[in-house]
């Protein structure tokens, strides 16, 4: 069995989940996540995500063809589990190459045809602030 590398805690009274990267996470374990937050019993389509990247995840596995591998998984589990009006997804990125990969994952991801508003965060306060923010 592989190591855990990700917490799920999914918060009803905020319409929040929350996806905690701790060990060394790859494009397979996110998709992991995804997966196991969409089978949670108190997650709700219409609820905002925060995905907070910690340092020990490395960078290998973060390719721009596995994240096009990870957009193709992304784009058909948003349709079925990502209802709201304007769903978002803040990731938080201490590091700053890792927020350069998560930049990067926004621009290939722009709302003009990605069903998700995407935001980059270096703390967990940014974020909370910005999913607070009625959407656009």
């Amino acid at each position: 069995m592989a190591p855990k590398t990700c917490d799920i805690l999914v918060d009803p009274a905020k319409r929040i989940a929350l996806i905690d990267v701790f060990g060394a996470a790859t494009i397979p374990c996110l998709m992991q996540a995804f997966g196991e937050l969409g089978d949670h019993a108190d997650w709700d389509p219409g609820f905002d995500i925060m995905i907070v990247i910690g340092d020990a995840p490395g960078l290998e596995s973060f390719t721009l063809a596995t994240m096009e591998e990870l957009q193709a998984f992304m784009r058909p589990w948003n349709q079925a589990n990502r209802t709201g009006a304007r769903p978002r997804t803040a990731f938080v990125c201490p590091d700053d190459l890792k927020r350069v990969i998560a930049e990067l994952w926004a621009a290939m991801n722009s709302p003009d045809h990605w069903p998700v508003e995407i935001g980059v965060f270096v703390t967990r306060r940014q974020a909370a602030s910005w999913l607070a923010q009625a959407p656009l």
